[in-house]
């Protein structure tokens, strides 16, 4: 995404800043998608994860944000997963115990999150502040109501003080009186700098 996209979404936000309600078939167009320096199974892995989050989403929380935070590594992740309930807007990660175990004591292995938006919006703000000052999380992934998926992935290239100088910078554009679309805008900016400073958005 370039800087010459945000018209167009965020026209497209404003059309669909509404939730949506999770659909079965929403939940079977879910894409294969292949993530950077992923291997193809890892890639299969994280598409059933991306399903089961919108599938407890629309079972367990009335289509409102669910996280489900994943280690690859594991033996069995696609069974061995923690589970965080949230509101229409946000979903507090750090609220399930395994959640939080595996994201605040683990410092080297690679762990991923996936949640889902009620709007077909991409990473808000708060995701990518998230995603930031965790550094332990490899990739977050984010999944729309509709199916649709936007991840960011570190890449070996990664500068934690690049990432957190534009972020900064992004977030100084905004104040406690900027609208919903301007901080929406905050983030379009940063995700099309993001890869200057060693993060592959996708």
């Amino acid at each position: 995404m370039t800087i010459d996209n945000y018209p167009n979404e965020l026209e497209q936000a404003k059309k669909r800043d509404k939730k949506v309600y999770i659909t079965d078939v929403a939940i079977s167009k879910v894409p294969f998608v292949e993530y950077f320096g992923f291997t193809k199974e890892q890639s299969q892995i994280m598409q059933e994860l991306a399903k089961d989050v919108l599938v407890i989403s629309k079972e367990s929380n009335d289509s409102n944000e669910v996280a489900i935070t994943c280690d690859l590594e594991n033996p069995d992740p696609l069974h061995n997963f923690g589970v965080a309930l949230g509101t229409e807007h946000d979903v507090d990660v750090l609220s399930d115990t395994l959640s939080n175990h595996m994201i605040v004591s683990r410092k080297s292995v690679a762990i991923v999150l996936l949640h889902n938006h009620p709007s077909t919006q991409t990473f808000s703000l708060q995701d990518i502040q998230f995603f930031v000052q965790h550094p332990m999380i490899e990739v977050m992934t984010v999944v729309s109501n509709q199916g649709t998926v936007h991840y960011l992935k570190r890449d070996k290239d990664f500068d934690y003080d690049k990432v957190f100088g534009l972020f900064r910078e992004c977030v100084g554009r905004i104040n406690r009186n900027s609208s919903s679309m301007e901080i929406y805008m905050a983030s379009l900016e940063f995700l099309a700098k993001c890869s200057e400073t060693g993060l592959f958005y996708r």
